[in-house]
């Protein structure tokens, strides 16, 4: 694994798209499971609204991979909102479910934070984030290895 000290600035922009895009991936995942029927995960706050929002999660994990500097603004503030929201739940209910969302919610939070001066000095540089993915390339390699054989 690769340091964070090692990390360019493409390959840091690269993960944190990918690390959003895993966010909204696994929250519209958890939304269609309520609507199918797990009662536990509907009493969690999962549905038709959470699905929406994790569709927008997605398309700025996306916009942030292909260089927008305002997907990955709206992306901080997006989880920013989404943490004070889970906060506001957790005092609400006292139930544990809030906070562990409001957990998950800082933690992206911060690493988009961390990552806006990495993608100015993208933008300074003419440059773009690494879109590679480590799962795509695994699978690929193994296809592309039956075809030869």
């Amino acid at each position: 694994m690769v340091s964070r000290d090692k990390l360019t600035s493409e390959k840091r922009v690269g993960l944190t798209a990918n690390l959003t895009i895993f966010l909204g991936i696994l929250y519209t995942s958890l939304s269609i499971a309520a609507i199918a029927g797990i009662a536990s995960l509907s009493t969690r706050g999962y549905g038709t609204k959470s699905i929406v929002i994790g569709c927008v999660i997605i398309g700025l994990g996306y916009g942030t991979r292909y260089g927008s500097k305002t997907c990955l603004y709206i992306a901080t503030v997006f989880f920013g909102l989404l943490a004070a929201y889970f906060m506001y739940n957790f005092l609400l209910s006292k139930s544990i479910n809030p906070i562990v969302r409001f957990a998950f919610s800082i933690w992206a939070t911060s690493t988009l934070a961390r990552t806006i001066p990495a993608m100015i000095r993208l933008k300074a540089a003419g440059s773009l984030p690494d879109r590679s993915n480590r799962y795509r390339d695994f699978f690929l390699k193994r296809i592309q290895n039956k075809r030869s054989n």
